[in-house]
């Protein structure tokens, strides 16, 4: 009797197996449908966990101290650990319950203490076992990670013992092992396409934000910055909080289909969708005998009266009724017009006025006749020996058309060129416009070194030098060198940045130019006293910064 219902369960086993590409579509949309408290669940073990060794592996990696806590350190980071094991078996439970089609219970402190000892004995060992498992050529490694996920979807805080739950994540991890395979194979691949997918964006982003709010990095300073551990944990972490959940959700349908082939919860859950509510229940025979006593009060209206059977009516008769009929008055518009003819013909006006109908006509035939014929004297041609033939009206006709044409285009085309000569004889020559070249106004603070050439600058400088205007004429100078330094591509001029950061600029792309350094530096401290403090300007001082400006665009 048990080897029979063992061979049975092994035979429904192999025929609900589903394959991995359906079992992680299906997967994905249970994902889709389950809700923000389901996911929270998620999220408050694995966040904490991943910010936690992310801050773990930094301090370890950077800090020169980090032996004196790493023990401290390595504590926090496995109790947190531990923490995101339990509330990924609640996040597991939590889809089990909407697979089954029941309400989740709400979990007491001793039931979640349980849980979290539960999943500490059980899940620990996967550190271990996890990377031992790769080492003879990855085969277990399928096993081992179908059991610790199957630990985690089977582990209801308020379930059975950990012996019970241990027993229970061997067989659903034994089980359908193409399934388990290929599902794992299929959401592996997925992952690493959603680890290039995030250093992609990773890499960008940087560039990205310095474009749009002028934000300096130093990953937009220099793209080997971002080759370091700490930046690839990060992407791995990020990664894993993408792919995690569909893990979870794999195994938890897995499990749910794996103990329902001895336990058939798959049909107790498709039989309760089809459960009445009681209160619809009570709504449905409401209606129902609604509906019944409305019947019976039909049925108990008085019977109508029997039809009366008529006389039979003779032929002469029916036809004497229809004639009656259509003779009445609201039937004689459908009757035929009568014509009604004059006795003894026309009367001596309606004569006259036909005479006269018929000589107009025949007057109006005649001129009609007459330009016929005078037409046909100017364009007729003949087109046969004999003379005209018949039907060669139209071709008159048509002949008078085209020359009317002709000479309505050529009519028009005369005046055309007309108007166009006239009206090209008056029209007023060219005027040549001669460049003015513009000057920038020095005293505007939004003057930059970008809107003229070096020359033009340092010409300006010496204008205005001559005239006078020393404040102006340093301010030109200043604006020439720093055209120059841009020519060179040791500076980059921008509008947001300050006389100090072009000075850093310099100073890091200039350091094989050291001579520069100290005439940029001691013409810039010279400008900014003057330029924007209550320092004094005189041509001295004036000459020897444009000398110095002079000595930097010496190469």
């Amino acid at each position: 009797m048990e080897g029979a219902l063992a061979g049975s369960m092994k035979r429904r086993a192999r025929k609900t197996e589903r394959g991995g590409l359906d079992l992680i579509e299906e997967a994905a949309h249970l994902l889709r449908s389950v809700g923000a408290s389901t996911w929270l669940l998620y999220y408050a073990g694995s966040i904490p966990f991943v910010l936690g060794f992310l801050y773990f592996w930094a301090d370890m990696s950077r800090n020169p101290y980090a032996s004196r806590h790493v023990a401290a350190f390595s504590l926090g980071v496995a109790i947190l650990y531990l923490w995101m094991k339990h509330w990924q078996a609640l996040f597991a439970r939590a889809i089990r319950a909407q697979l089954a089609g029941e309400t989740l219970s709400s979990l007491t402190l001793r039931d979640h203490l349980r849980g979290f000892v539960a999943q500490s004995i059980l899940q620990t060992p996967g550190l271990v076992v996890t990377p031992l498992s790769v080492i003879p050529l990855g085969l277990p490694l399928a096993w081992v990670i179908a059991f610790f996920q199957s630990v985690s979807a089977l582990g209801d805080p308020a379930g059975g013992d950990v012996s019970k739950l241990f027993k229970r994540a061997c067989r659903q991890a034994s089980l359908w092992p193409l399934q388990n395979h290929v599902a794992l194979s299929l959401t592996a691949l997925f992952g690493g396409c959603v680890f290039l997918n995030l250093c992609i964006a990773a890499y960008v982003l940087p560039g990205l934000i310095k474009m749009l709010f002028g934000v300096e990095s130093i990953f937009t300073q220099s793209a080997a910055a971002m080759l370091n551990t700490t930046f690839l944990l990060v992407v791995a972490g990020a990664t894993y909080l993408c792919i995690d959940p569909l893990l979870k959700v794999i195994y938890a349908l897995r499990c749910f289909h794996g103990e329902a082939v001895e336990s058939g919860e798959d049909i107790r859950s498709e039989l309760r969708r089809f459960r009445v509510k009681p209160e619809r229940l009570a709504a449905g025979l409401a209606l129902l005998i609604t509906l019944s006593s409305v019947a019976t009060m039909s049925a108990q209206e008085p019977a109508a009266p029997a039809p009366v059977v008529s006389q039979p009516v003779s032929a002469v008769d029916l036809d004497r009724a229809i004639s009656d009929v259509i003779q009445e008055r609201k039937y004689t518009w459908r009757m035929p017009p009568t014509k009604q003819v004059a006795e003894g013909g026309p009367g001596v006006i309606a004569r006259f006025f036909n005479r006269m109908g018929e000589m107009i006509r025949d007057g109006i035939r005649a001129v009609l006749q007459w330009i016929n014929d005078f037409l046909r004297k100017l364009f007729y041609r003949k087109s046969t020996p004999g003379g005209g033939g018949s039907g060669s009206g139209w071709m008159v006709t048509q002949q008078i058309l085209l020359f009317v044409l002709v000479a309505a285009v050529a009519t028009a085309l005369v005046l055309f060129l007309m108007r166009h000569l006239k009206r090209r004889k008056n029209a007023p020559g060219p005027i040549a416009a001669d460049a003015v070249p513009t000057v920038p106004d020095l005293s505007d603070e939004n003057v930059g070194a970008d809107q003229m050439p070096e020359d033009g600058w340092t010409r300006l400088g010496r204008e205005l030098f001559e005239r006078g205007e020393y404040r102006l004429a340093l301010r030109a100078f200043y604006l020439a060198s720093l055209a120059h330094l841009a020519a060179r591509n040791l500076i980059r001029i921008a509008r947001h940045k300050s006389n100090r950061d072009y000075a850093i600029e310099l100073q890091r792309r200039a350091h094989a130019l050291p001579e520069l350094l100290p005439l940029f530096g001691e013409n810039l401290s010279v400008f900014e006293r003057i330029w924007y403090g209550m320092h004094e300007v005189n041509p001295q001082l004036v000459t020897e910064f444009a000398n110095r400006v002079e000595r930097i665009r010496t190469p």
